[in-house]
């Protein structure tokens, strides 16, 4: 069922079958009336009156499964994007010199954002498409055009900030840890939300680092809790090691028992657990060195996911300048030679400046939440903007929280994607399954 003040494909298809029904019954009406009139009777007014009701019916359902935004919405959007297309050569002939446009299928939305599936013509690619966006966001009054390949000859057109709906973190089904699985595919990625299509989306970390950049309130909590949660199996496997970096002392306190004793929350304790981390990862580096190419996680060399959050803080802005010094040395190692060793740094912070993260370039991996416009592009790289990143129209309330575009790493396409909220009690629920059984005190006999 459409949403109110919103067009859907399947109520106008129903809208307009229901309304061929009737101009049928019309039809019928108009050329039975006049013969019930002659023959008379109660029986032939009956009939009439009948099929006056039904016809009647027909036109009233039809109106009412048309979504209120409309015929005229759907009429205007289909002009607009023909002339966009005439104008930008996005058209062609066929035999008989007559002007082919792309198709439109499966519109949703409303005047403010809405998404299409359009069929390109051939030898059109998604790149003419983008070319394109400037002149489609013009003419369609909205704020943004954002296109994605969906693999199957069609592309889907954004138009505008389009909302997506709030879901709780679901525990991910039990994994069984001796089958046989690659780990490696396994850790490639990790759920952490859904895609404006309702999709699951995977956020890419082994052979990655993650930056996750918004303001305060933004949401960037619930990034770091569905990675975390989603890795609980791995987890218990003990092919997924995690250390926590809290200079806030709250974001990741509430599940210190996932970090062990690789937990720090003061400026030196941050600084020697990272300066730890990097002296472990180069000693691995040395075990692996004439044996591997490649690494592959496992219990004996677990994958090591270092959750720093404000990580601004202890990269630029501790208040001792030597501690800020071996902070920097040790995080740069990580983040240049993590990657192929099994060390991966997951990052948040409120100021992605290049004077407050000085190497945000070695994340292959960007989210960006909620941010002002010049912030976009130093997040996800130089015209993520006008592609489609548009985090400054991310609503400050709670419909916004949890909301960011994500740019992997060979990816020039921004993915709006909602996070899953994660609980407190789910965060502590996991907490308290990694924590030592308590030791009852013995009664003597």
């Amino acid at each position: 069922m459409a949403r109110q003040g919103q067009y859907h494909f399947e109520s106008m298809r129903i809208a307009r079958g229901l309304a061929v029904a009737a101009g049928v019954f019309v039809t019928a009406t108009v050329l039975l009336i006049p013969r019930l009139a002659e023959a008379g009777g109660f029986q032939s007014l009956g009939l009439a009156v009948g099929l006056c009701a039904v016809t009647l019916g027909l036109l009233f359902a039809a109106f009412d499964r048309a979504p209120d935004a409309g015929w005229l919405f759907e009429y205007e959007t289909r002009r607009k994007f023909k002339a966009v297309c005439e104008q930008k050569r996005l058209t062609g002939t066929d035999s008989a010199g007559r002007t082919v446009y792309p198709r439109m299928s499966r519109l949703m939305g409303g005047h403010l954002a809405w998404n299409v599936r359009v069929h390109p013509l051939l030898g059109q690619s998604l790149a003419d498409w983008e070319r394109a966006s400037d002149a489609l966001q013009m003419a369609l009054g909205v704020v943004g055009v954002r296109f994605s390949d969906n693999g199957d000859g069609t592309i889907t057109m954004r138009a505008g900030y389009q909302r997506l709906a709030h879901r709780d973190f679901v525990p991910p089904p039990p994994e069984p840890v001796d089958d046989g699985q690659d780990w490696r595919e396994r850790l490639a990625s990790v759920v952490v939300g859904f895609t404006e299509m309702g999709r699951p989306y995977a956020l890419p970390l082994l052979d990655s680092h993650v930056l996750i950049a918004g303001i305060t309130g933004s949401g960037k909590g619930s990034v770091i809790w569905s990675l975390v949660l989603g890795l609980r199996t791995p987890m218990h496997a003990g092919v997924v090691r995690f250390w926590g970096f809290d200079g806030k002392r709250m974001e990741l306190s509430i599940g210190r028992n996932i970090f062990g004793d690789r937990y720090a929350s003061d400026p030196v304790g941050m600084v020697e657990l990272l300066e730890r981390a990097a002296a472990e990862m180069l000693e691995r580096a040395d075990g692996l060195a004439g044996k591997v190419r490649r690494f592959d996680p496992s219990v004996v060399h677990p994958l090591n996911v270092l959750v720093v959050d404000e990580l601004a803080y202890l990269a630029s802005m501790l208040p001792d300048r030597k501690l800020r010094e071996r902070a920097d040395t040790a995080l740069s190692n990580i983040l240049i030679f993590g990657r192929a060793i099994g060390y991966v740094v997951v990052g948040a912070l409120q100021d992605p400046r290049k004077e407050t993260l000085g190497f945000r370039d070695l994340f292959p991996t960007r989210v960006a939440m909620r941010l002002s416009k010049p912030m976009v592009d130093l997040v996800l790289g130089s015209g993520a903007h006008e592609a489609g990143a548009l985090c400054d129209l991310i609503p400050s309330d709670a419909s916004g929280k949890g909301v960011g575009f994500v740019l992997g790493e060979g990816s020039m396409q921004p993915e709006c994607v909602r996070m899953t909220w994660c609980s407190d009690q789910a965060i502590a629920d996991v907490a308290a399954s990694l924590a030592p059984p308590p030791v009852r005190p013995r009664i003597a006999s």
